[in-house]
């Protein structure tokens, strides 16, 4: 995806990976043997180095091939750790089986289709050895819809040198276009990226039943990382779930 390509050399400026992130990891490897992680959308691959610091066996995968070159520089000191290109529809044949954990993080999975989104799910839980988990995140649509929400918050990295604006633009209640404007400073002139990307958005109720159906119980609804519950007024979704 042309957006990503972009985005590339600010990624981990833009996205890094938080305290919180880093200590749900933590719990989540706590909670049982956490051998084999795969991130589905991996970006950069940030997660995954949490992981592969510690002695895990990771897999990430992401459709863009820029991403997929940065989160390979960055895990090649672990031979434990591989990063394939490909999308969700390729999950049964990137993600070896019995993996304990499934990460799809960063709302990557509202940017496809809804009906591919509840094949993924399907997919994972094929993957996934028994006991093991999946953690999902994605934005609150049902807020961002109720509230006619068009302007998501200015983000800012690099001491002000990178400004990322992001707008919806809906249409209608399954569709939205997410307009970004990329802002780098660097030299006499700013370098300005633009782009237009269609999202699908999940809705709390929707997406509970779609990871029920694909086979996971029990599920767990939170507004963030560090496991705040989650109200109709919570910013994100976060989801972990577990295969029986």
């Amino acid at each position: 995806m042309a957006f990503y390509t972009d985005l590339c050399e600010v990624y981990d400026a833009l996205f890094p990976v938080s305290d919180a992130q880093r200590a749900l990891f933590d719990k989540i490897r706590g909670m049982g043997e956490i051998r084999r992680v795969a991130d589905a959308g991996c970006g950069s691959g940030a997660q995954l180095l949490h992981f592969a610091s510690a002695g895990v066996s990771c897999t990430g995968y992401d459709p863009d091939p820029a991403l997929v070159a940065l989160a390979r520089k960055k895990l090649a000191s672990f031979p434990n750790a591989q990063v394939e290109a490909g999308g969700f529809a390729d999950t049964t044949r990137l993600i070896p089986p019995d993996t304990d954990l499934v990460l799809c993080l960063g709302n990557s999975l509202v940017h496809v289709p809804q009906e591919e989104a509840a094949r993924f799910l399907t997919d994972a839980v094929s993957v996934i050895a028994p006991g093991g988990w999946l953690l999902l995140q994605i934005l609150n649509y049902e807020r961002l819809f109720r509230e006619g929400i068009t302007e998501l918050p200015l983000m800012r990295a690099v001491d002000g040198a990178v400004e990322f604006r992001r707008s919806y633009l809906w249409e209608g209640q399954r569709k939205l276009r997410f307009q970004t404007a990329l802002r780098i400073s660097a030299g006499d002139e700013p370098r300005i990226v633009r782009s237009d990307i269609p999202l699908y958005p999940l809705y709390p109720e929707e997406l509970w039943d779609m990871i029920s159906v694909a086979g996971f119980t029990p599920i767990r609804f939170y507004g963030d990382f560090a496991s705040s519950e989650f109200t109709p007024e919570s910013e994100a979704l976060v989801c972990l779930a577990r295969k029986p």
